[in-house]
């Protein structure tokens, strides 16, 4: 791995390839989360596929697991990367200069409204799981009901998930989940949440963002916001490309309203996907979408720490947001 003054963690990424993984050890990431999949077919062979499986509740498991497949028999394989399962295992990355990867989901619909199948996930390697992604699932209600005049939250499952995901030790997502959900989540948790790939509202007024309350709750919570790279959530508009001090700038607000200890790194990088990404790009109708320029993958990543410096973060400050708080909710939740 590049040796950098500062280790990057990642909240949020989907890239799991090994060629991925070379550009994560050149860019100075010591450790990400990424996310096997997302409560949808994004990779269906055609639109309509995409559509007839939007609200199903089957196939993720089966998809899921092939892909916690892959990653596992990479690591078997003598890929240098480190699942994670516990905080052990992230001081045995760092001494064996390993990329530390937490096994997550984008997603509820892996467990198939069945709060058992928690344990066989967490008994495979799995510690993280969103509750939604662009849709209502059997957890809770996404962020595309927030207009809904009685808002809906957590389900009745989605309270046992909660109970059951803290009792484990699975790190517990509420982005992309609707402010009710978010709510009740934070009332019922025992442990800091994670908002992975996100922003302030206030700033870009896109769904998946966080107003300025929701971000003090976050704060209050211990937990933490990752804040997104794609261009149409830090700057709030389709179709132009954010630069690195856009970023910067939403670094900015939500560390001014929640303090520096609720600000990550969340970048969502999901491109670059060699068979996936047309699909995808045509599924789910974002032929526009970009990633900031000079943050477009993990190889230049690094180029935010550089960019915080020049605004005048102090180092103790860019290793809270690079890693610390990262690492400090991990150890809050993961067994030890």
């Amino acid at each position: 791995m590049t040796k950098r003054e500062h280790s990057l963690y990642l909240a949020h990424d989907h890239m799991y390839r090994a060629e991925d993984f070379a550009r994560d050890f050149a860019g100075g990431v010591g450790l990400k989360i990424v996310h096997l999949g997302v409560d949808a077919w994004i990779e269906a062979p055609s639109v309509r596929d995409y559509e007839a499986a939007y609200y199903v509740n089957t196939g993720f498991l089966a998809r899921g697991l092939k892909r916690l497949t892959k990653v596992l028999n990479l690591e078997r394989s003598g890929e240098p990367i480190k699942i994670i399962r516990n905080m052990e295992d992230i001081d045995q990355a760092v001494r064996e200069d390993k990329l530390a990867l937490i096994l997550g989901f984008e997603g509820g619909k892996i467990i198939e409204e069945d709060v058992d199948l928690l344990d066989a996930w967490f008994a495979l390697g799995l510690r993280h799981m969103q509750l939604n992604w662009a849709m209502r699932n059997s957890i809770g209600a996404s962020q595309t009901e927030e207009d809904e005049l009685d808002q809906p939250g957590l389900t009745e499952f989605g309270f046992e998930v909660i109970s059951r995901m803290n009792d484990l030790g699975i790190i517990v997502d509420v982005s992309h989940s609707s402010p009710k959900t978010i709510r009740d989540v934070i009332d019922t948790t025992t442990k800091p949440l994670l908002n992975s790939h996100s922003g302030s509202r206030s700033l870009a007024n896109k769904q998946q963002n966080l107003w300025d309350d929701q971000i003090t709750d976050m704060a209050e919570n211990g937990g933490v916001i990752g804040i997104h790279f794609c261009s149409r959530l830090v700057l709030g508009v389709n179709g132009i490309q954010s630069q690195i001090e856009d970023v910067v700038k939403q670094i900015e607000a939500v560390t001014q309203i929640g303090g520096i200890e609720v600000v990550g790194l969340g970048p969502d990088y999901m491109l670059n996907f060699e068979g996936r990404d047309e699909d995808y790009l045509r599924n789910t109708n974002q032929l526009d979408i970009s990633w900031t320029k000079g943050l477009e993958d993990t190889s230049e990543i690094y180029n935010i720490v550089e960019a915080l410096k020049k605004a005048g973060f102090s180092e103790s400050d860019i290793d809270k947001i690079t890693s610390g708080n990262m690492k400090r909710l991990i150890g809050d939740v993961l067994p030890g």
